[in-house]
């Protein structure tokens, strides 16, 4: 089971962009119109926070600061500005130059999810399933509740494994063989990107930690 789902990451990545931080100017939108409609949401592990501080540092930019929420535990929220050739992190107030406040870049960036989120694989790997539908941004589906809905069969007791941007596997919270799989997945090599290594179970909606 492990090979396929290994195989189903590289299978993911083909194409896949590359993420970059805090700035790309020669590759910036130069106005609103084209500022909004790029906007995306993705997931990352909280350490990337640190990580972005690090780079703007670096790039002379000592006090800008990922903009970003917590969705549960160590995965954050990011909004990106999905490029033609690569996908660039907010930082906060970045939306001020395009008459954006920092509520307007999430609010518009989930609003994109939704309307490209609308075709989705699922993957039947055996006891364990995945969802797919753009390498980049798979992890993206945790905040997409449609899709969750319409998943055949999805189990009451719903645990998910989701140790990278492009790998959602899924599965039986009840089952111990599935909690095994699953645990293996999440703990398994992310390339770089990671989110977490924790199994997350889904509860009225809303994610949390699966001890």
């Amino acid at each position: 089971m492990m090979s396929g789902v290994l195989a189903m990451a590289g299978a993911f990545q083909t194409g896949a962009l590359a993420f970059e931080a805090p700035d790309c100017a020669a590759c910036a939108p130069s106005d609103s119109a084209r500022f909004k409609p790029s906007l995306l949401l993705a997931l990352k592990n909280r350490s990337y926070v640190a990580e972005f501080a690090a780079k703007a540092r670096a790039q002379g930019k000592p006090d800008a600061k990922l903009l970003h929420k917590t969705l549960v535990a160590d995965v954050i929220v990011v909004p990106v500005e999905d490029r033609a050739r690569i996908s660039r992190f907010i930082a906060v107030g970045d939306g001020r130059t395009f008459g954006m406040s920092d509520k307007d870049v999430f609010d518009a960036a989930f609003k994109n999810l939704l309307n490209r989120a609308t075709r989705v694989a699922v993957h039947d790997l055996g006891p364990v399933r995945a969802l797919s539908f753009e390498a980049d941004y798979n992890a993206s589906l945790l905040l997409v509740r449609d899709v969750w809905s319409t998943v055949p069969d999805l189990p009451a007791n719903l645990v998910v494994a989701v140790p990278a941007r492009d790998i959602v596997a899924f599965g039986d919270g009840n089952d111990p063989d599935v909690l095994r799989r699953l645990r293996s997945i999440a703990t398994m090599p992310t390339d770089g990107f990671p989110i977490t290594r924790r199994l997350l179970r889904r509860i009225d909606g809303r994610w949390s930690v699966a001890e």
